[in-house]
């Protein structure tokens, strides 16, 4: 990304006193406050929904990183080479920290209390074609194809490696749960509880990890990075953010328990979106995820860290099932 000049700052009603380069971007110092410029690959229009979405999380008295208009009263600003940026208001802070539970509980009250103010936002798919989120059924057939590819793939092969020969041992064990996953999607009437998401036009954050909450402080955090940000069930955030968790404590219960009360405490959930939260959670998805890598990454040097991810998956899976089974099912 090329430092941006006096130029560029001209299209903004701001005074830019300073720039630091950070991951992918820069922080713009100015006398409205602290600013991030970075790429935006969005149109105009998705830029309008994510600010809709913005403004209505500042109005619930959140702190999130609205965009900032240009002179044109436009939020996609170009450069003199045609590349698209955004400017969003941005804030000083370090991640929350994953390893202290105090934030972490903090974390999912705070996307619980997101999701009452995003709930009937009167976001239409008309409005925004392609920002509503997959039907489980749609997301399980298409992941479990991607499967179902890789293992002919590596079958073919004459010769295999180590990872490849464990993937095909182990194969069998995870598709079936994949598959069973999907049957269970399709017999629990998934897609009407996303209908009826979006006919209320419920918006989810679409990313929401520890990397977008930003410590600010006075102990609150601020919310950022709505680029994924989508019309649908919502529980589907905290389930990310739940199993992301799951995996760095190894599939703890009493933690769980207390991010399950912790939600729930805040914002009601229906028995419909809590046996969503539990498809979603018995998918193997990391199992998948490693498929996806090996697939896309180079087939003639497999890292030792992706076979080593592959031998802990297995047991890493048996936890998972056991926290299903003792504690989420419990919600269903």
């Amino acid at each position: 990304m090329e430092e941006k000049g006096a130029e560029f700052f001209e299209k903004y009603e701001i005074d830019v006193t300073g720039t630091v380069r950070t991951r992918g971007a820069y922080r713009i110092e100015t006398g409205q406050g602290p600013k991030l410029l970075l790429p935006y690959g969005g149109s105009e229009q998705r830029a309008v929904f994510e600010q809709k979405i913005l403004r209505r999380l500042q109005e619930c008295g959140f702190a999130v990183d609205s965009y900032v208009e240009n002179k044109e009263g436009k939020y996609v600003t170009q450069d003199e080479y045609g590349e698209s940026f955004l400017l969003k208001d941005w804030y000083y802070g370090e991640e929350c920290n994953v390893r202290k539970t105090e934030q972490v509980l903090a974390a999912v009250r705070n996307l619980a209390g997101l999701h009452k103010c995003l709930s009937g936002i009167g976001v239409s798919e008309e409005e925004l074609p392609g920002a509503v989120q997959k039907s489980l059924p749609e997301l399980f057939e298409k992941r479990n194809r991607e499967l179902r590819r890789v293992r002919t793939f590596i079958r073919e092969k004459r010769r295999k490696a180590y990872f490849e020969t464990v993937y095909l041992n182990i194969f069998p064990e995870f598709y079936e749960k994949a598959e069973a996953a999907l049957e269970q999607a399709k017999r629990d009437g998934c897609a009407a509880t996303l209908e009826a998401a979006k006919n209320a036009g419920n918006v989810c954050h679409g990313m929401y990890t520890h990397h977008n909450l930003l410590l600010l402080p006075e102990g609150s955090f601020a919310t950022v990075n709505f680029d994924k940000a989508c019309i649908g069930v919502q529980i589907a955030d905290f389930y990310l953010f739940f199993r992301k968790l799951m995996e760095k404590t190894g599939w703890d219960r009493q933690l769980a328990e207390e991010m399950l009360s912790a939600y729930g405490e805040v914002r009601p959930v229906e028995k419909g979106e809590w046996q969503i939260f539990y498809l979603l959670l018995s998918y193997p998805e990391k199992f998948w995820k490693i498929t996806n890598s090996y697939y896309n990454g180079k087939k003639s040097w497999i890292p030792q860290k992706t076979t080593e991810k592959l031998l802990a998956v297995k047991e890493q899976e048996r936890e998972k099932q056991t926290l299903l089974e003792r504690v989420v099912c419990r919600l269903c």
